[in-house]
């Protein structure tokens, strides 16, 4: 009898039971009908009846056992850290593993003794993956207590039995049918598992079983060392359902999910995973019932966790072609074989370990049908890295590097990867001018001291379909990572352009490892910027009309004059926009009444030996010396809030730096507070473009704008000798077609930058912020840390996770997630990190003091810090008031790892909405800034405002609009 007719027989059979179980009046029939049968058929119908009873009892039993363990009725009888599992190879001792997979078997499963067809799988894949991959099988998901079918229970005799006979090589009617039992059996259990209200606990049960899995195999919570779950039919709903668990107990660890022709209900939460992998052959009749038989699954139910999943690239479908669900002619099978002469289970093992190995081909095939603008700006050589040889000199009399170390940072091959980027050099310290033109590796460590980990951003990347869709339509996505492993990042920030060419400054320190390979070390994220040396001009006059080449003289440091050396600089013609915009002009530079006091120029020397203007700065903007004094609060918050941004068309080309101050209108008096070395928060806010060139975001009635924070020192330029703002902003910056990279960028990059920069097209107004409470060293476990810096880390681990959009590929604009919200958010998130480090958690220091023994010592240890540290707590408490109204914080505001990025408003809109509610002023860019500047300003901080409109663009097309607020 062949298998479809033995089917067909238990299947006739099994619903006669049923049947007689459910309607006993039809028990006469049946009797009449089993005393007709003979002996072999009557013991097959009692086979039959005793396996429904097994079956339906151990049903019964699922849930029972799964609160049972909750409940703790077992007591001490059961120790859930017995069979922990085994290695499918042993790993040589010292070995550093970089991946932990967990298989969990099938509904046919009845103990720790799998079929061949499994045992032969795992020692395929075993073999197929790299010796630092530890493969752990011999865990039962059907159990709690990870216990097989055949111990311990009252029917643990049965199930010996009906394994054998279910393993057994002879295809017997009675083989099946006891086959068919286990499997009805562990069916129950996964419906268990998928049950909302007894899978929570369930799955709870059986996270644990393979947490301890993981421990005794040597996995450390919060190494955040991957893990990759094999589910296998049923086991890929186990899988799904103990992630949350898992990854909860294992302090937020990757994992992943392979579901091989796995059942799967969709009431998980699959947005956890890391990526779920599902492999369903053409011929699995068992996996197409999972769309229909679970809601969650239905598209109907858009806001389900698994539909949210399959928009947000979260899950890749696999087919494994003419393949079924188990056993011959299943996944496993290696008699049955596929065009291309591998058999059914040499397919599997290739697909499973390609993924493990991360070498398995997607094969998206992407047109881009719409042109970038960094694509255009492109075309112009200038604009790219190779116009400028790296070997170059420039007279140190008239100008400075920007930085000691500098570079290009070039994302390596996919199969080269190591824990960081390569990084030509293009300028180093006096000690290493030797590595100038080489190409050596950068690696981005934590600071030891800090709390804040920029590194838990790693994450695995593979665009949604909207993230594919935008990238054929000219958006900036980082195409070059999609589809790779636990992205770092340093490699988010080379992989953001499909070309290797963004330049940056590394700020020290900077650790020089020469052992084999040259290594730089650094702790903070590389700052992009424009050009390699600046130096300080006046212009005089282009060499003709129309030409590209300007006369320039330089600042002379003896005389304080513009009476030094003159030389020939090229300003290149920059390329418009796609809506022919271009970011500056080069026509009149020479007469605008910046020029008096002169502008810094920035870039470098082409193979001709010319200095190429990348980017200009009106040094009037950045030296520390105001052109206003304001004085008074009232006067201070309507110059904020008004004048600022009044009749900004009419002061197109002109800069305002303006001082906020308390009492006394004397600049010097009011300059004195602004002091070498000291640093202060900024709020950066920018507005539209208008004019007859108006950009369409700004066709609608109102332009919103964008606001960030950034952070302005005080330092003393060597060119002139005075002070000045070196000014760096921290960008929450979404995909765009300008290239433009969340992150941080100095003030050359993303303002003074002559093609990519915003200092020539829009109105800017930048508030430096300084207090005590922002600079002051706070002392915790012998660590300093100070506000600004906290936030500052808070801001790259935001900004490093917009670049991937968590995974997703790109990162969009919604009223619960935009620049503003969530650069609010990091501010409020450091805050909290300086009160968690001193063991402060309540809201008024007083109430502290008399009921915290902890935060009493440490204020007492630490006397100088109380002032600050008031200063601190209101902070605390203004920015609940004023950007949270109804007095509690979003709960992505309490943890910032909490939050989902990067979705638009269709996905999930009501959570969107509902959070945005929550913290509705730090919505609009302008309103956010104005809010915090004022709450800082309550606080007693020292404020300096500077602001420029469309300064270095002659154009008469374009006018400024200021960004709305209420």
């Amino acid at each position: 009898m062949n298998v479809k007719r033995v089917s067909i027989f238990l299947g006739i059979v099994f619903i006669a039971v049923l049947c007689t179980v459910l309607f006993p009046e039809l028990s006469h029939l049946w009797l009449g009908w089993y005393n007709a049968l003979g002996g072999a058929l009557k013991l097959t119908v009692d086979l039959l009846q005793i396996s429904f009873i097994a079956v339906l009892f151990a049903g019964l039993l699922a849930p029972l056992e799964a609160l049972g363990w909750w409940a703790g009725w077992y007591g001490d009888k059961v120790d859930t850290k017995l069979n922990l599992g085994i290695l499918e190879q042993e790993i040589p001792p010292q070995t550093n593993v970089v991946r932990y997979v967990i298989y969990l078997d099938g509904i046919g499963q009845a103990s720790f003794k799998y079929f061949p067809d499994g045992d032969q799988f795992l020692h395929e894949l075993a073999i197929a993956l790299p010796d630092n991959t530890v493969l752990i099988k011999g865990i039962i998901p059907y159990s709690v207590f990870n216990r097989p079918l055949t111990e311990g229970g009252i029917l643990s005799p049965f199930w010996r039995f009906a394994e054998r006979r279910s393993q057994s090589k002879t295809g017997s009617i009675f083989n099946a049918l006891l086959t068919l039992a286990i499997n009805i059996r562990n069916l129950l259990v996964v419906a268990v598992s998928a049950d909302q209200r007894f899978g929570p606990i369930y799955n709870q049960g059986t996270a644990q079983v393979m947490y301890n899995s993981l421990i005794n195999h040597g996995y450390k919570p919060g190494s955040a060392v991957p893990i990759t779950l094999i589910g296998f039919s049923g086991g890929g709903q186990i899988a799904m359902g103990a992630l949350s668990y898992l990854k909860q107990a294992l302090d937020k660890a990757p994992i992943e999910v392979i579901s091989l022709a796995g059942v799967i209900s969709g009431n998980t939460n699959a947005l956890l995973a890391e990526h779920l992998y599902h492999l369903v052959g053409d011929k699995d009749p068992v996996e197409r019932l999972g769309p229909i038989l679970f809601a969650k699954r239905w598209k109907v139910f858009f806001l389900s966790y698994w539909n949210r999943a399959k928009r947000l690239g979260k899950i890749s479908f696999v087919s494994l072609g003419p393949v079924g669900h188990m056993g011959a002619g299943g996944p496993l099978d290696d008699k049955k074989f596929l065009s291309d002469g591998r058999s059914y289970l040499r397919q599997t093992v290739d697909i499973i370990s390609g993924i493990l190995r991360d070498e398995y081909p997607y094969n998206e095939e992407l047109v881009i049908t719409k042109l970038s603008n960094y694509e255009r700006y492109r075309e112009a050589a200038f604009n790219r890295p190779e116009y400028y040889p790296l070997n170059q000199s420039v007279n140190t009399e008239f100008y400075e590097p920007i930085a000691p170390w500098m570079g290009r940072l070039i994302l390596p091959p996919k199969e080269q990867r190591q824990s960081g980027v390569l990084f030509e050099v293009h300028h180093a310290d006096t000690k290493h001018q030797h590595l100038v033109g080489q190409v050596v590796y950068l690696q981005w460590i934590d600071d030891p001291e800090s709390k804040v980990s920029v590194q838990s951003t790693k994450k695995d990347v593979h665009f949604n379909a909207e993230a594919l869709y935008n990238y054929t339509r000219g958006k900036i996505v980082p195409i070059r990572i999609n589809h790779w492993r636990q992205v770092t990042p340093l490699e988010s920030l080379a992989g953001s352009r499909p070309n290797d060419d963004i330049i940056v400054k590394l700020r020290e320190p900077v650790v020089v490892e020469q052992n084999g390979k040259i290594t730089l070390y650094i702790t903070s994220e590389p700052v992009q910027i424009s050009g390699r040396f600046y130096g300080l001009v006046r212009f005089l006059q282009p060499i003709q009309p129309g030409s590209e080449q300007f006369r320039v003289i330089h600042f002379n440091r003896a005389s304080r004059k513009f009476n030094s050396v003159e030389e020939v600089v090229l300003l290149p013609e920059v390329i418009p926009s796609e809506q022919n915009i271009s970011s500056s002009t080069k026509d009149g530079l020479e007469k605008s009444p910046l020029n008096e006091t002169g502008w810094y120029i920035y870039g470098a020397k082409n193979a001709a030996g010319m200095f190429v203007v990348q980017a200009l700065a009106p040094r009037a903007l950045l030296r520390v010396q105001p052109r206003e004094v304001v004085v008074g609060r009232k006067l201070a918050m309507e110059y904020l809030k008004k004048r600022s941004w009044n009749n900004i068309i009419t002061k197109k080309g002109q800069i305002q730096s303006v001082i906020l101050n308390r009492k006394s209108k004397d600049i010097p008096q009011a300059v004195s507070k602004w002091r070498e070395g000291e640093c202060a928060l900024l709020l950066h806010v920018y507005g539209g473009i208008g004019g007859k060139k108006r950009e369409i975001a700004a066709k609608a009635p109102v332009y919103f704008g964008h606001s960030a924070y950034g952070v302005a020192e005080v330092v003393r330029e060597p060119l002139t000798g005075e002070l000045r703002f070196e000014i760096e902003y921290h960008q929450v910056y979404t995909h765009n077609v300008d290239g433009l990279i969340a992150g941080t960028l100095s003030w050359t990059r993303y303002m003074g930058d002559r093609q990519f920069g915003w200092l020539g097209i829009r109105p800017v107004c930048d508030t430096l912020i300084k207090l005590d409470a922002l600079t002051n060293d706070y002392d915790a476990d012998e660590v300093k840390r100070t506000l600004l810096g906290v936030l500052v880390r808070e801001l790259e681990i935001m900004t490093a996770r917009y670049r991937i959009g968590d995974g997703m590929g790109a990162t969009y604009v919604g009223p619960a997630n935009n620049c503003a919200q969530d650069s609010n958010q990091a501010l409020y998130a450091a805050i909290k990190v300086i009160q968690a480090a001193i063991q402060f958690d309540a809201k008024d220091i007083a109430y502290a003091i008399k009921n915290n023994p902890e935060f009493k010592n440490w204020l007492l240890r630490h006397p100088e810090y109380a002032t600050s540290f008031k200063q601190l707590v209101k902070l605390d408490k203004a920015i609940r008031h004023d950007l949270l109204p109804f007095g509690i914080a979003r709960a992505d505001w309490e943890n910032s790892s909490t939050t989902t990025i990067g979705s638009s408003l269709a996905d999930s809109p009501l959570q969107q909405i509902l959070k945005a509610l929550v913290s509705w002023r730090s919505i609009l860019p302008r309103k956010a800034s104005d809010s915090v500047t004022e709450i800082f300003h309550k606080q007693g901080a020292s404020l300096w405002i500077l602001s420029t409109s469309q300064v270095g663009n002659s154009d008469p097309e374009i006018a400024a609009i200021a960004p709305f607020t209420f």
